[in-house]
């Protein structure tokens, strides 16, 4: 799973012009944190989900999913406090709301008896869940790391927005 890095402007002078509305741009708080804690909800329901069906998941399943949720939880958080673009909350959204779900449910629904047999493709449900999980995983890590360098940099640009504006240079003098 591979995602676009932010398109926030990189003019810390320019930082809050942009509107909300953009579609790229860090959302208003009010609007972040209604979403963000449905997903937190939906989150959570999940995890107690895989745990409570943990004996019919396959071996690394469930703690892959706990996997998952270590790396999303935090994030969430750290989203309602500091707010996030459009294309990052799609993301959480699409792994929490669709992928997450529709992967552990697929599974779920089959017979027990057809969960280790394997199919046209030569593996087994069971593989393929986990298989799926894990690239759940990889892409939320990959998101986490959107976000948080995403940020950083942001803090990297306005330290040398301010160096430049407020240190003297060798022509003052």
């Amino acid at each position: 799973m591979l995602f676009r890095r932010r398109s926030d402007s990189a003019d810390p002078a320019a930082e809050g012009a942009r509107p909300a509305a953009d579609g790229d741009g860090p959302r208003a708080a009010a609007e972040v944190v209604r979403p963000v804690r449905q997903l937190q909800g939906e989150l959570a329901e999940l995890v107690r989900r895989a745990n409570a069906d943990g004996g019919r998941l396959p071996p690394g399943a469930v703690p892959t999913v706990r996997d998952i949720d270590d790396v999303l939880r935090p994030l969430l958080r750290y989203i309602e406090a500091q707010s996030a673009s459009d294309e990052e909350l799609r993301h959480l959204t699409a792994i929490i709301h669709e992928y997450l779900p529709r992967a552990l449910g697929d599974f779920l629904a089959l017979p027990a008896q057809y969960a280790e047999r394997p199919g046209v493709t030569g593996t087994t449900p069971g593989d393929d869940l986990v298989r799926q999980l894990q690239l759940l995983d990889e892409g939320a890590g990959e998101l986490q790391d959107l976000v948080y360098t995403g940020d950083a940099a942001k803090l990297a640009i306005q330290a040398r927005f301010l160096d430049a504006k407020f240190r003297r240079s060798d022509l003052d003098s």
